[in-house]
């Protein structure tokens, strides 16, 4: 069983990774990920695909690009045990919109091991991906 205290600073550690993105440090959550870490991202994203550790690091400031982390609101974060879920309101950068992403976390030994993320109605960022000029 779980303590209440590991589950808190599992909701932390999730929550550290958002601040630092509004704070325009989106890679500064690197240490807090374990050497076997996994990101599940859909396919049909740019960044989609399965990565590990330096995978994840390498591609954050890519999807801060195209992600406004200053106009992150939290529509929930809920931790239970050691998997946390944050569903967050993004914005679009470029845009005044924003879209809802679904990211589902597991904590082992106060570090990240996975990360799964889902996009609801992705069609506002991939409109705007689309209309951006190649890196």
């Amino acid at each position: 069983m779980t303590d209440i205290t590991a589950t808190e600073r599992a909701r932390a550690l999730v929550k550290s990774f958002y601040d630092g993105g509004a704070r325009g440090e989106i890679t500064s959550f690197a240490p807090s990920l374990a050497e076997n870490f996994e990101l599940f991202v859909p396919p049909y994203l740019p960044w989609g695909g399965t990565f590990g550790k330096q995978g994840y690091v390498d591609l954050l400031p890519g999807v801060a690009r195209v992600l406004d982390f200053t106009r992150l609101k939290y529509l929930s974060l809920t931790a239970e045990g050691l998997h946390v879920v944050a569903l967050i309101e993004i914005g679009v950068q470029g845009t005044d919109k924003t879209i809802i992403i679904s990211e589902h976390w597991d904590v082992e030994g106060d570090k990240a091991v996975r990360l799964l993320v889902a996009y609801f109605d992705p069609k506002i960022l991939l409109d705007q991906i689309a209309a951006e000029p190649a890196a």
